[in-house]
């Protein structure tokens, strides 16, 4: 019995030194197309969402990793990437896009948007195609979660394609998967209040969306 107690008193001991001890560092991956790479309307990089996140946990940042591209980068593509382990160059360094996503502890998707776009010029039945995107949106969440268990943030739709209520569908099918896979669903809906011409945002734009998620890292 002395040998039980003492035993549950040592693995006590080991977590609570573990638990107040435990490295509080953030290693950030932002995956994802042109809101995440933060390109703007004059082919020039803004500060994207994802820099702006960066310098807001730069005291406590143990690291910072960027995949995202603003050239046609698609659902399929990102899932692709992953599946096959592509190899992340970043800051002059290398690494493992499924490693990353293990070591990662904040992670933030924004993807979609391209495939939306394209395809709201020549779809006649867009909603039939939004599900279907929306269904490669949730296998993309499932391999992400497969590889991850820590805090991860999806952005939802804007209005760029002059369709209301397909972007409102969309986001809130987006909610529902993303309630299922227990992600934050990041609503960025006023973001057309902050595109000038075209689909890029403004820097106040990507302050908004960097806003938008900071709340519901601050929960």
């Amino acid at each position: 019995m002395k040998k039980i107690i003492f035993t549950v008193l040592v693995f006590l001991i080991t977590f609570l030194i573990y638990f107040f001890n435990r490295s509080e560092k953030i290693y950030y991956l932002s995956l994802g197309d042109y809101l995440s790479y933060g390109i703007n309307n004059f082919n020039t990089v803004n500060n994207s969402y994802s820099n702006n996140i960066k310098e807001h946990y730069k005291e406590n940042l143990d690291n910072y990793v960027n995949y995202s591209t603003y050239d046609d980068y698609r659902v399929m593509d990102l899932i692709n990437d992953i599946n096959y382990n592509k190899v992340v160059e970043y800051d002059k360094k290398e690494y493992k896009l499924q490693n990353v996503l293990i070591k990662a502890n904040l992670i933030t998707i924004s993807i979609g948007m391209n495939d939306l776009i394209y395809k709201s010029k020549f779809e006649t039945n867009l909603y039939e195609y939004t599900d279907d995107l929306i269904n490669d949106i949730e296998k993309l969440l499932g391999l992400v979660r497969k590889y991850n268990k820590d805090a991860i943030y999806l952005l939802g739709f804007y209005n760029v394609i002059n369709n209301d209520s397909l972007i409102d569908y969309a986001n809130k099918r987006l909610e529902i998967i993303c309630k299922k896979n227990k992600i934050k669903f990041v609503n960025i809906e006023e973001l057309t209040n902050y595109i000038v011409s075209g689909v890029y945002p403004t820097n106040d734009g990507y302050k908004y969306i960097t806003n938008k998620i900071l709340e519901f890292t601050k929960k």
